[in-house]
């Protein structure tokens, strides 16, 4: 038995746990508490305010991006010389992951936190490189300021290699969680690192799984 093999029986078994997790739940239970993950899940989800972005087609995109799906958003910049490559490869491993079981997987949005540099002809390469399906935005420096204080997602730039901030001499510094934005649009949970598609994904399910027990 080969190390993926085994990790898909894993994730399956994840899977499972969670679907039993709301459908065990009677009636005399209208609410329970959020599960404990790699992170936390909000019993009430956050509330985010409209937006407006530009994904790697310069496409105009508005909270509208969130409705009716499930959403994992990573912040980062495509200069990033570790962290981000690493997280982004891991979620196209949850994404596969996810479609060999027959489970939906979120969208996963890559949110630019360097539009000096991260324009949609930057991002669209870089994006799609790990995934075709992966949505990127970049745009205004307000915009996104407004959008990652509500994700709760902190950056700032940083002296590159000069030792000193120029131009195109800089490094962003910013937190590595995901960020899981429910249905409505809303944010449900924050996913802290370190990633693993194992572990991202158990913080998915439980999350879906406290959500769909708490529908009324």
């Amino acid at each position: 038995m080969n190390k993926q093999t085994i990790t898909l029986m894993f994730l399956a078994a994840l899977i499972a746990m969670a679907a039993g997790l709301w459908l065990g739940q009677n009636d005399d239970q209208p609410s329970i508490k959020p599960e404990a993950i790699q992170g936390a899940i909000y019993p009430v989800a956050k509330s985010l305010k409209d937006f407006e972005l530009l994904d790697q087609h310069s496409n105009k995109v508005t909270k509208k991006l969130f409705k009716n799906q499930w959403s994992l958003i990573f912040v980062g910049y495509t200069h990033c010389p570790d962290v981000c490559p690493t997280t982004l490869n891991v979620l196209n491993q949850v994404d596969g992951f996810m479609r060999e079981q027959k489970i939906q997987p979120p969208q996963m949005i890559f949110l630019s936190i360097d539009p000096q540099r991260d324009t949609p002809a930057v991002m669209k390469p870089y994006v799609e490189y790990f995934n075709k399906d992966f949505t990127g935005l970049t745009g205004e420096v307000d915009e996104i300021k407004q959008l990652t204080q509500q994700l709760n997602a902190v950056y700032r730039k940083a002296v590159g290699a000069s030792g000193d901030i120029k131009n195109d001499d800089y490094l962003m510094d910013h937190s590595s969680a995901l960020m899981l934005v429910n249905p409505n649009g809303d944010l449900q949970s924050i996913l802290t690192a370190p990633h693993t598609p194992a572990n991202i994904i158990d913080s998915i399910l439980k999350t879906r799984a406290y959500v769909e027990a708490n529908k009324k």
